[in-house]
């Protein structure tokens, strides 16, 4: 990121205790038990420009639930998307989670999960492994879709994303769940 220039140089200051992730393997028993989210850069070349993708996913069923594609993803995003989540699956006893990006460190997305009654861990900085089940999906779509095409621009990256997605969900088959889908 420091090469791309994509830091801010700002420090971000925590207020209040995170809860860290305790075992690194999640054992999920259900479908919305565990979610995990994370961000991905990817290149437009048509643009040269980077944009953030935010997925989230289901780790039982390893269905990406939702997922947002933009120049930036703010807290603000990320706070629409858990009330969305709620409102379409409800959050309620649902363990989110995320690394310590700041969109996920901020006040207003804690604030937002508590009030849903959503459970908020961290994982361990520098420890991509806890997190385990969205960085492989990503390294996946960076193998099967990124590395495959040059997107001409942001709408063309989007569209071929939203396939991938649509395809990802209903006819990629995984070897973790037993080879079905995650539909």
């Amino acid at each position: 990121m420091k090469e791309n220039h994509l830091l801010s140089g700002k420090r971000i200051t925590i207020h209040g205790k995170r809860k860290w992730v305790k075992h690194r393997r999640i054992e999920a028993k259900r479908i919305m038990e565990y979610l995990c989210l994370d961000i991905k850069y990817v290149l437009v070349d048509g643009e040269k420009r980077w944009y953030y993708q935010l997925a989230i996913m289901d780790v039982f069923s390893r269905r990406i639930l939702c997922w947002i594609f933009q120049r930036s993803v703010r807290q603000k995003e990320v706070v629409a998307l858990m009330r969305w989540l709620d409102l379409r699956f409800g959050l309620k006893g649902v363990i989110i989670r995320n690394d310590n990006g700041s969109q996920f460190l901020a006040h207003s997305v804690r604030q937002t999960l508590k009030e849903l009654e959503a459970l908020q861990e961290f994982t361990y900085v520098a420890t991509p492994e806890e997190n385990a089940y969205i960085v492989a999906f990503h390294s996946i779509q960076q193998s099967e879709l990124i590395d495959r095409y040059v997107f001409s621009s942001y709408y063309d990256a989007k569209q071929h994303i939203q396939k991938y997605m649509d395809w990802y969900n209903s006819k990629r088959k995984h070897g973790a769940i037993g080879f079905i889908t995650p539909m």
